[in-house]
């Protein structure tokens, strides 16, 4: 049921989707979606909840299987099961980073896109201190903002293009991260942290 519905929020929007074209989509009634849900508002934010928490499970268990490898593969363990969310979960994928992400898909999204940018954050900091940039604060920040940013546009452009391979999308967009994570000059990023 809360497939069918998140394809019905996805492809309408909140206010326009209605309990009854869920219930045929879901091939179940109105009342029983009331009985599982209790409201439009409620089955919407289980909708977008499930959409943010699968994604966050899936990234998270990417970035852990990484952890102790070089840095082009972990951005690229993230970047591909980012995209392979979206490849296999249309539906959820445009709840939550869609036109019609409103209300709890928003705030759902913003949840994930929060965590994920810390995660990001703490592995650019591991891997600057690590390679004698010292440690970065704001400016790992930023540049995890940056990552998270360009992954989800990648990854929204590639799921509205039909032209586009999901896997080869992917690692164009890993090459773009690692390129630019490896050619800031550190002594910017020292300047931004350092408030000037």
């Amino acid at each position: 049921m809360l497939d069918a519905a998140a394809a019905v929020f996805s492809e309408a929007g909140f206010h326009a989707a209605t309990m009854d074209v869920v219930a045929v989509r879901a091939r179940s009634t109105k009342p029983t979606l009331y009985a599982h849900f209790g409201s439009k508002e409620d089955l919407f934010g289980r909708c977008a909840d499930l959409a943010a928490d699968t994604l966050a499970s899936a990234l998270f268990e990417a970035y852990a299987a990484a952890a102790d490898l070089p840095l082009e593969q972990q951005v690229r363990a993230g970047v591909a099961s980012f995209f392979d969310y979206a490849d296999v979960h249309p539906a959820r994928f445009r709840l939550l980073f869609g036109a019609h992400a409103t209300g709890s898909a928003a705030e759902a999204r913003q949840r994930l896109m929060s965590a994920a940018s810390r995660e990001i954050t703490r592995r650019i900091r591991y891997f600057t201190k690590r390679h004698g940039r010292g440690t970065w604060g704001t400016s790992a920040e930023l540049c995890a903002s940056f990552v998270v940013g360009l992954v989800v546009e990648g990854a929204r452009y590639t799921l509205v293009s039909d032209s586009l391979n999901p896997a080869s999308a992917a690692e164009f967009t890993t090459q773009f991260a690692v390129a630019a994570l490896r050619h800031i000059d550190p002594h910017l990023a020292d300047a931004l942290d350092a408030g000037e």
